[in-house]
């Protein structure tokens, strides 16, 4: 699965040929269609072996001149300054005039006026179809400039916060080793171990803004199994996520900062066993991730912001706007932490 190219950030960008296509093949041919229909119907000349000249010289004159632009337009390229090679579009609509100067005239109209029987289509009006088409493209690529500029804000302040989130968590895992140096050297010396693993698949999907949920799962599995050497049979985990979610694609190190506020805050203050629960459910809309510990209740109104959770609004806000949400929720039973993601 190719997550990198599920980035919602990208959603805003168009594709120029694409759109170009749309405009040569169906839209302007068939909006000079209906203008010539209309003509005929004025002057009460319409009939349906006119309407099939009108459709066959205006939809074929339109694929046959981009085509044809499209297979010449390397060689024009070799004649235009290289700062002019992505403006070469722009020849695209004088082109197609040039064609139907030549194939010219649309319709043979019945009459015996020799003013009614024009021979090309008229240049005022394609001249002024392709200054509204190349106003239009014009629009569209400086909208595709804003939207880049946009995404490589965005890009890059994501990867800011994961700097931030690295350290973070690398300094709370550092404090827990340094912590069991002294006292049992074999545990720390298998910690630096589990650490190093850690570390190498924290730097992996750090090169990527978005992973499998798979892989962000294994990731945290990671860090839990190293804790659970820290606190010994103080902690338990389990993983609930169905295999048929396991390739939708989330934020990379999402999970992290939440599970390690769950350690931090529900197992880490209490002498007694504690548990720590990853749930994943989907319906056809949304993503629900719960991450839940069995750590005291408090006022869960009142939280302050931490640096782990800091991390985590801000990349969802960052991916996502407005579409996923994030909170703490504290009863009798523990803290759950549930962030909603669209699929």
């Amino acid at each position: 699965m190719n997550t990198e190219q599920t980035i919602p950030s990208q959603i805003g960008l168009y594709n120029k040929k694409t759109t170009q296509a749309w405009i040569f093949l169906l839209i302007w041919p068939w909006f000079n269609i209906l203008l010539l229909s209309s003509v005929l119907l004025l002057l009460e000349l319409f009939t349906l072996p006119l309407f099939a000249q009108v459709i066959v010289k205006i939809w074929g004159g339109f694929c046959a001149g981009y085509l044809l632009f499209n297979l010449c337009e390397s060689v024009f390229s070799r004649y235009l300054p290289k700062k002019l090679h992505h403006n070469i579009w722009l020849l695209r609509p004088f082109s197609i005039i040039l064609l139907y100067i030549l194939i010219g005239p649309v319709v043979n109209l019945p009459t015996t006026n020799p003013a009614a029987q024009v021979t090309f289509l008229p240049i005022v009006i394609m001249l002024l179809e392709t200054s509204v088409y190349i106003a239009v493209m014009l629009m569209f690529k400086q909208q595709t400039y804003f939207f880049r500029s946009q995404l490589q804000a965005q890009k890059a302040e994501l990867q800011m916060l994961k700097m931030q989130s690295n350290p973070h968590f690398l300094f709370n895992t550092l404090n827990l080793i340094a912590s069991e140096v002294t006292q049992d050297p074999l545990k720390a010396k298998a910690l630096i171990y589990d650490l190093s693993d850690l570390l190498r698949q924290t730097i992996e999907l750090t090169k990527h803004q978005f992973v499998t949920l798979e892989q962000e799962l294994k990731l945290v599995e990671l860090y839990l199994v190293l804790q659970q050497k820290r606190f010994a049979d103080r902690l338990t985990f389990d993983l609930d996520c169905q295999s048929e979610l396991e390739q939708l694609a989330v934020p990379s190190l999402l999970l992290l900062p939440v599970v390690e506020n769950a350690v931090k805050y529900g197992i880490a203050p209490y002498a007694q066993a504690g548990h720590i629960s990853i749930v994943v459910e989907a319906t056809t809309r949304s993503l629900l991730i719960e991450v839940q510990d069995t750590g005291a209740p408090f006022d869960d109104t009142l939280v302050s912001q931490g640096e782990g959770l800091r991390i985590t609004h801000e990349t969802l806000a960052l991916h996502y706007q407005d579409e996923a949400t994030f909170k703490l929720v504290s009863t009798d039973e523990g803290t759950s932490a549930f962030i909603t993601l669209p699929r």
